[in-house]
């Protein structure tokens, strides 16, 4: 089973060091934990920050993850673009009509490559916020890998994608564009969680996350996805400084140490997947969560809002 490991960097501040970096609890965290497991990793980086702090602090971002070895794709956030001519009144990419779509990936596609980005297949939205416009505009920059789609819409409730593909929590083709969808997992608790609960660091305990893999590869999937943001491994204390999550930073940890152990499950970036087979078109049983791994996330979950 191919495991993606994708992390979308972003600041809505302009403050990379602390947004991104985290002072060293962020990225770089993340970028040692790979290096630990030999885990390969795809970055969807947001470009349009440049826009409007410069470019100088994405180039030392994504040269800390190519000098990795790591994937790096495109993410963007239009709210915090400064585009002459375009008003950015709306952070979700699908609120605006096709061109204008276009143009912001047109502006994110050049920012990365002059961040050293030699080739970019994939785009995920802010918010996992496309609809058909978006797939459109994608098609005719050249982009024709999609990460845009999520079931968990207590989450990811600007996903407005999920329907025009046919095979559910799978990578799916429509068309000429592929989508790799955020894996999701049936929630044991829903009346907390709602029907389903994403395969984000945060969002699911260890033991979850471990047994959920197991659950589906039993199954036979094909693909896993997993997201996370820098931000998820640090926080402020009480005191208002910045100081690491542990707990998140023990889920990594052991979720990458779980993957590289198993045989069966191999880590791959997003633009490795143009070189594979068509996608499969079975469609696959969505995997229930276990309650007492899920109780014991709540419990995580009650002790990190103590503790950051």
């Amino acid at each position: 089973m191919n495991i993606f490991l994708t992390i979308d960097v972003e600041t809505y501040t302009g403050n990379f060091h602390r947004d991104i970096l985290g002072y060293g609890n962020g990225l770089p965290f993340i970028l040692e934990t790979c290096r630990r497991y030999d885990a390969k990793a795809t970055f969807f980086v947001e470009a349009l920050a440049a826009t409007r702090w410069g470019i100088a602090p994405l180039q030392k971002i994504c040269s800390l993850i190519i000098d990795e070895g790591h994937d790096i794709q495109l993410h963007l956030h239009p709210k915090v673009a400064e585009i002459k001519g375009v008003l950015n009144e709306n952070d979700k990419i699908l609120s605006y009509n096709k061109n204008t779509q276009k143009h912001f990936i047109e502006v994110g596609l050049e920012i990365l490559a002059n961040c050293g980005v030699k080739s970019i297949k994939a785009f995920r939205a802010g918010d996992l916020a496309a609809n058909e416009d978006t797939l459109l505009a994608m098609e005719e920059c050249g982009l024709f890998l999609s990460s845009n789609r999520d079931l968990d819409q207590k989450s990811s409730i600007h996903s407005q994608i999920n329907h025009l593909f046919p095979v559910v929590n799978e990578l799916s083709r429509r068309a000429n564009i592929l989508d790799l969808p955020v894996t999701i997992f049936k929630s044991c608790i829903s009346f907390l969680d709602g029907k389903y609960r994403h395969f984000e660091i945060c969002a699911l305990g260890l033991e979850e996350m471990k047994a959920g893999l197991s659950a589906m590869q039993n199954v036979s999937y094909e693909n896993a996805t997993i997201l996370t943001h820098p931000g998820e491994f640090f926080g402020k204390s009480r005191k208002g400084t910045l100081i690491k999550n542990g707990i998140n930073c023990q889920r990594l940890d052991g979720l990458l140490k779980f993957i590289s152990e198993n045989m069966n499950m191999n880590f791959m970036t997003v633009s490795e997947i143009l070189a594979t087979a068509e996608p499969n078109t079975k469609l696959f049983p969505i995997i229930q969560l276990t309650k007492p791994a899920s109780v014991k996330r709540l419990a995580e979950q009650i002790l990190k809002r103590h503790l950051i």
